[in-house]
């Protein structure tokens, strides 16, 4: 099993391909498995990295509140256990705003970010969503998430990820608020990658995002809503891999297999 002993957490992560390395960052409750068709097929040309977050799946679970920061530390600590100085980041809600932190903060030297369905806390159907979450999506799918996590244990989704995530949404401390702040001043590629029908991250507010960024761009995937990378992950998949190509055009032919 592909583990990393951390500082503070024993970190799963799932790595295939060569060539440039690419950082996949799942959503909460979500976990590297989330990720399996869009892995596939970006293996095929890069070297993907794919991890557990902490209390998530397979990564062991320090106990404390799981913060922004605390994420974003045990990525940075693993990716420098890997060796790995310079990578693509691609981030799914809370995963968006992981890579964000990594960039902002020079952990990790960033080649572009994706951020796919980044939240605005702002917005009034994020709260919508998030109160949804509480009442009918969890519940709805409970055994999928209990089944995910099942290495914390049978009850590690409800007894400890909703309850995280009920404190941290539905209060919003100020962390989770201001995970943005700051990108305008990344000189990266970023490109923003959404459903027209996400309720996180409405189109009229990443396209205000995108306009304040130096390298900005925006996909809207038709009839999507908040995971795309899950609903439809192969077309999410060829648009991932038309902008690492592109990006990589700008430095180097993407090493690794044809596909």
């Amino acid at each position: 099993m592909p583990y990393c002993e951390l500082s503070q957490v024993s970190m799963y992560f799932n790595r295939a391909g060569t060539g440039v390395p690419v950082v996949l960052l799942h959503q909460y409750f979500g976990t590297s498995e989330s990720w399996l068709a869009i892995f596939d097929m970006l293996r095929r040309h890069c070297d993907v990295i794919a991890p557990d977050l902490r209390a998530h799946g397979r990564s062991s679970d320090p106990g404390g509140r799981l913060t922004l920061g605390a994420f974003t530390g045990d990525v940075a600590e693993l990716l420098h256990c890997l060796q790995l100085g310079e990578v693509h980041l691609i981030g799914a809600s809370l995963g968006a705003m992981v890579a964000a932190q990594l960039a902002l903060s020079g952990a990790v030297k960033a080649h572009s970010l994706v951020f796919i369905g980044p939240p605005n806390f702002a917005a009034p159907s994020t709260a919508e969503y998030t109160r949804s979450v509480l009442e009918e999506l969890f519940p709805a799918y409970e055994d999928e998430y209990a089944h995910a996590h099942r290495a914390l244990g049978p009850d590690h989704a409800r007894r400890r990820l909703l309850v995280n995530y009920a404190q941290d949404m539905i209060e919003r401390p100020r962390e989770m608020q201001e995970w943005a702040q700051g990108i305008e001043c990344l000189d990266q590629p970023i490109l923003l990658l959404a459903g027209d029908n996400d309720p996180v991250a409405p189109a009229e507010w990443l396209v205000a995002l995108a306009g304040r960024l130096r390298h900005g761009e925006v996909c809207l995937l038709p009839r999507a809503g908040h995971f795309p990378h899950r609903a439809m992950p192969h077309l999410t998949g060829q648009v991932l891999l038309d902008f690492l190509l592109r990006v990589e055009r700008t430095r180097s032919p993407i090493q690794g297999r044809p596909g």
